[in-house]
């Protein structure tokens, strides 16, 4: 993809154990362009949020990262702690599910912007303020001057995540990893932060990494969407392609987890089992013990990267499509 903002390669990560090492992602390849909004699906322990915490060189010891993560022209693996922390904010930002958290509940949102803008934006602190009360009316919170003066726990949910938002953007950086920030939220409130990340995607030329378990919010949101299943992606293509047209078999049983996606009505379904542990992942195809179209070969055999038309792959060996299909390995 040219033009990429991130690029992902080979991307794994591994840590030790007192016997041997387990490794949490393996093989995982995407790429994001500016203004694009990849969604990142799956289950609990799939991996997602860590591929997040890789992307921004912040994979916790004692784990080790392979691979190549190149944001806006740089790279992030091997890259040291002191040039991380400048990358973090000035080239990519990260947003969390529970905002709160991420913020110190002793400094009011004003001292907490203003301070981190002029960390990374060398700007005077009158001239901070400024730009912190400009990106809080980008994202429009109805009272910038008053939000400032108020402590994170004053308030509302859709509020701090809105400032959240304001304070990961106020720094320009190009890339904006959001790891399920609206899961705490109500329906109302969802669909108003689906609306700005949507927006600040087109206005701005934002690259966007869209991470969430709700498939209902990838088709509203997303251009593409990768989804992940113990620690790799199995499937990645267009949203309309990924949804209407799931060729591997974990993504179609996703899809009947969720109430209609656009798909008429039908029965909900559960998928049975569970994701399998990273430190005991089953030969062959990660998935085939949950799988009623598993044959002798998926218990045995990695399965191949099959290419199903322009831009939509799927890591399976029953993978089929009405084109003639390639293999990659």
């Amino acid at each position: 993809m040219s033009g990429a903002v991130l690029q992902v390669r080979g991307l794994g990560v591994t840590f030790p154990g007192l016997f041997r090492s387990t490794s949490i992602l393996r093989g995982i390849n995407f790429e994001v362009a500016a203004g694009e909004v990849l969604g990142l699906v799956g289950e609990s322990g799939c991996g997602k949020s860590m591929t997040a915490s890789a992307c921004l060189g912040m994979v916790p010891l004692p784990g080790s990262v392979t691979g190549s993560i190149i944001i806006d022209g740089q790279e992030v693996v091997g890259r040291p702690e002191s040039e991380l922390r400048a990358m973090r904010g000035s080239h990519a930002a990260m947003i969390f599910q529970n905002p709160m958290r991420s913020m110190n509940p002793f400094f009011t949102l004003g001292r907490q912007m203003i301070d981190v803008i002029r960390c990374h934006r060398r700007v005077s602190g009158p001239e901070a303020r400024s730009v912190a009360l400009s990106e809080l009316k980008a994202v429009r919170i109805p009272d910038p001057e008053w939000a400032l003066e108020k402590y994170p726990h004053q308030l509302s949910g859709g509020q701090i995540q809105r400032a959240m938002i304001a304070l990961a953007l106020a720094c320009q950086p190009r890339l904006l990893i959001a790891d399920e920030p609206t899961t705490a939220l109500d329906v109302t409130i969802q669909a108003q932060i689906v609306w700005l990340l949507r927006r600040l995607a087109d206005e701005k030329g934002l690259a966007v990494v869209f991470i969430t378990h709700d498939l209902g919010i990838v088709s509203q949101l997303c251009d593409r969407v990768a989804v992940m299943y113990a620690g790799r992606i199995v499937e990645m293509g267009s949203v309309e392609a990924v949804i209407d047209q799931p060729r591997h078999p974990y993504t179609a049983k996703l899809l009947g987890t969720v109430p209609a996606v656009g798909r008429g009505n039908r029965d909900l379904v559960s998928i049975p089992g569970h994701v399998p542990n990273p430190g005991v992942i089953p030969k062959g195809c990660a998935f085939h013990d949950r799988c009623d179209r598993a044959t002798g070969l998926c218990a045995e055999a990695d399965p191949p990267i099959r290419t199903l038309g322009q831009d939509h792959l799927a890591l399976c060996h029953h993978a089929v499509d009405d084109q003639q299909f390639t293999e990659t390995q």
